[in-house]
């Protein structure tokens, strides 16, 4: 399974480290063994078609298990950990398919990389700092066209509220994207761990994307999200258009 440079960066957006220190602002705190758990989920695309990944435990997320929507299997993803940090994402059984690994000092993350074998190859690596509790500064580096920029995430209350990609040589702001959440966990927060894993961080879900700039060029343009809610927990995410009308995009399934 080939992944391209957009799926790439969507995946750094939701692939950070925690910081050094805690917030002192509350915060939702989620067990990660707790009930309820993501059992399944459903993806819509514009026609309404959708596709089913269903999500397999061992204590953290084991495998996810994409499927079309008459059960066929599409691919698996798989996770391992070393004392609960993810250390691997394999995107699929292909042998050619893309595979991240991760690396740690102590229960920080300091680098990651992404590497796949298909017939044009991605090679991408990423070092991970944190000038200061709410910033997380990522180098990316892409090997096989030799290229790199910087990416910076901004989070309060444990949720990424504006990203930044800067251009390495002149500081020139690439592509920069706020986001604003609701009130209310999100269910993959914790399901590859917490406190350092880098996956789905933001603890709460997203109600607003705004981008402020794409390909350098100033835009304003945004994307608003809407759910509907079992208690706490969200069992269906809609995009809402310019209209107000609805197109649902996702469902969860709890076990």
């Amino acid at each position: 399974m080939k992944m391209n440079k957009n799926l790439l960066l969507l995946f750094v957006f939701l692939c950070f480290a925690a910081c050094t220190e805690q917030s002192t602002n509350p915060e939702i705190i989620i067990d990660p063994l707790q009930v309820p758990r993501l059992r399944a989920a459903h993806f819509y695309f514009t026609d309404q078609s959708h596709y089913r990944v269903e999500y397999q435990y061992k204590l953290l997320l084991e495998k996810e298990i994409h499927l079309k929507d008459n059960g066929e299997p599409l691919s698996v993803t798989t996770y391992k950990y070393d004392l609960n940090r993810l250390i691997e994402q394999q995107l699929g059984n292909d042998p050619n398919a893309g595979k991240f690994t991760f690396q740690y000092k102590g229960d920080t993350l300091i680098g990651s990389e992404y590497k796949d074998a298909a017939a044009k190859p991605q090679h991408f690596t990423r070092t991970y700092s944190y000038p200061d509790k709410n910033t997380v500064k990522i180098v990316e580096k892409d090997i096989v066209a030799k290229t790199e920029q910087h990416i910076y995430l901004y989070t309060e209350m444990e949720n990424i509220v504006r990203t930044k990609t800067l251009d390495p040589v002149t500081d020139q702001v690439k592509e920069e994207v706020q986001f604003e959440y609701d009130e209310h966990p999100n269910p993959y927060f914790s399901m590859t761990g917490i406190e350092g894993i880098p996956m789905f961080r933001s603890q709460r879900n997203v109600t607003l994307m705004r981008t402020l700039f794409r390909n350098g060029e100033s835009v304003n343009s945004e994307i608003r999200y809407a759910y509907e809610y079992n208690g706490p927990w969200p069992v269906k995410k809609y995009q809402v258009l310019t209209n107000s009308q609805k197109v649902l995009e996702q469902e969860y399934f709890y076990e």
